[in-house]
């Protein structure tokens, strides 16, 4: 489970703007947050730091196994 869906209202931020900014597509985003797709570490870090938010803060069940290294 993760709160990206609740961040993004919170912040009122479009998924567009996301998708623009990442540089991925809305449907690959659209995954994401329903959960059904596990972003890769660099668009896990580079979501976090566009929502200006830490990762736990997005997925707090998060376990980190190795440094910079994040299991969802």
């Amino acid at each position: 489970m993760n709160n990206i869906k609740k961040i993004i209202k919170e912040k009122r931020i479009r998924q567009t703007e996301i998708c623009e900014a990442l540089e991925i597509n809305e449907s690959v985003l659209s995954l994401i947050i329903s959960g059904k797709r596990k972003p890769n570490q660099k668009r896990l870090r580079a979501l976090a730091k566009y929502l200006k938010v830490s990762i736990k803060d997005l997925y707090p069940n998060v376990e980190i196994k190795r440094i910079n290294y994040y299991y969802i």
